[in-house]
């Protein structure tokens, strides 16, 4: 494969590099079984293969969920730092075999795709449109909408008081109940619980710190190898005490530990292992 990538890439370059692409083309291909072009100026350009409209099918739709899912976090006022417990995806079933990178680009803990039950329905009459079409009976209709007293139908129409409504025919509204964050377009739903637990809150404060230590970091131009000493204030004994290990190797830190100090601070360590005394 590797022979393989290098070889295209050889054709690709060569107007721009001849005599080093030629060079490599001796080295790599003339000897090569059945036959190849003597001089890679004789080999003309790479056949690019047919795309796979099925494996682009799926990436888009993958994509339609992140962005709903980010929406959705945006509505909510929760930053995407703060891990969220459960994501319900329904619409989207080519995003199905792809868990993982949902869980990863969205910050949950689970996914699920199904139906999603965690919206409100509100539906009303459009009146220019109903008002001469119902006439004295748009009054019963707009109250049996307002109670959720109705049907839907395929399509987006609904059925309410022995009346079909066509979807040109109502003002429809989805929100999403208390706890949740929801978001609907282009035919995919998705549904964030944005209920926080003791757990949850916790990991929230760790990826928080995490992004303070490492914008120290990068503030007092430390290289991305260089290990550091972390010293967090008191109040943080309990992100020590339950996730040390997770936050030592994000940051890269030898040593964690509370003290007295107001904000967190960090020091450079030698790569001996001791501290750095200039």
């Amino acid at each position: 494969m590797l022979w393989f990538a290098l070889v295209q890439s050889l054709r690709v370059v060569a107007p721009i590099l001849p005599f080093l692409t030629e060079h490599l083309w001796d080295a790599l291909v003339r000897d090569a079984a059945g036959s190849p072009p003597l001089s890679v100026h004789l080999a003309g350009w790479p056949e690019a293969p047919l795309p796979d409209e099925d494996l682009l099918a799926e990436v888009a739709e993958v994509r339609r969920v992140v962005a709903r899912g980010h929406q959705a976090r945006a509505a909510s006022g929760l930053k995407l730092r703060q891990p969220l417990r459960r994501l319900v995806v329904e619409g989207a079933p080519l995003a199905r075999g792809h868990v993982d990178e949902l869980r990863e680009e969205l910050r949950v803990k689970e996914v699920e795709f199904g139906h999603v039950e965690a919206t409100e329905l509100h539906v009303k009459p459009h009146l220019p449109a109903l008002g001469p079409k119902l006439g004295k009976e748009l009054g019963a209709v707009r109250a049996a909408l307002a109670a959720g007293e109705f049907e839907e139908l395929a399509g987006g129409g609904f059925r309410v008081l022995g009346h079909d409504l066509a979807a040109d025919e109502v003002l429809v509204e989805r929100s999403g109940k208390q706890g949740w964050a929801v978001v609907s377009e282009e035919g995919v739903t998705v549904a964030l619980d944005t209920g926080l637990d003791e757990e949850l809150e916790l990991e929230g404060r760790v990826y928080d710190l995490v992004h303070t230590l490492n914008s120290m970091r990068k503030q007092q131009g430390l290289e991305l190898t260089d290990r550091i000493a972390v010293t967090l204030p008191t109040a943080d004994s309990d992100l020590v005490e339950r996730h040390a290990e997770w936050i030592k190797a994000e940051v890269l830190a030898v040593s964690l530990e509370t003290d007295g100090v107001d904000e967190p601070h960090i020091e450079k360590v030698a790569h001996s292992g001791g501290r750095r005394t200039d």
